[in-house]
């Protein structure tokens, strides 16, 4: 297992706030040289730390934009998380704290294949107990989302 220091610490901070930070600007907020920047952000990739993933989330063909808020039984979490980050439908995912235990974006063609995934695959997996879905009227940010994980 990857050791993660101070430095690796704020580093994957500053990538949090803004992935798209050069080496110099983050070799400066961290007082390191770009080199060092360079070196840690290679071995937080290579090592699983970190994740880069882009997501699109304004596509052309999938007009509808639903959040579904889910409650998970707890010894599920994990496995609900990843056969939902496998589905083509699903563009961001996340454990959260509070009301629900995940909070998935997907986006569909339409109402009827929303509603059709809702009561179909949904419903079929294990450890899913409830969900509450929020259909988007309109995005005003966040239509390309980039994040480092």
């Amino acid at each position: 297992m990857y050791n993660i220091d101070e430095t690796d610490r704020r580093l994957i901070k500053l990538l949090e706030q803004d992935a798209w930070q050069t080496s110099d600007t983050l070799a400066k907020s961290l007082g390191v040289s770009p080199a060092t920047v360079r070196r840690r952000r290679q071995q937080l990739l290579r090592n699983g730390v970190l994740r880069a993933t882009a997501v699109h989330i304004d596509q052309d063909d999938r007009q509808i934009k639903a959040i579904i808020a889910l409650n998970i039984s707890y010894e599920s979490i994990d496995n609900v998380m990843q056969t939902l980050a496998a589905q083509p439908e699903t563009m961001w995912i996340a454990s959260t704290t509070g009301r629900f235990d995940v909070f998935a974006l997907v986006q569909f063609n339409s109402t009827e294949e929303l509603s059709q995934y809702l009561r179909g695959r949904l419903t079929r997996i294990e450890g899913v107990k409830n969900s509450e879905t929020f259909v988007c009227l309109y995005v005003e940010k966040g239509k390309q989302l980039v994040t480092v994980f």
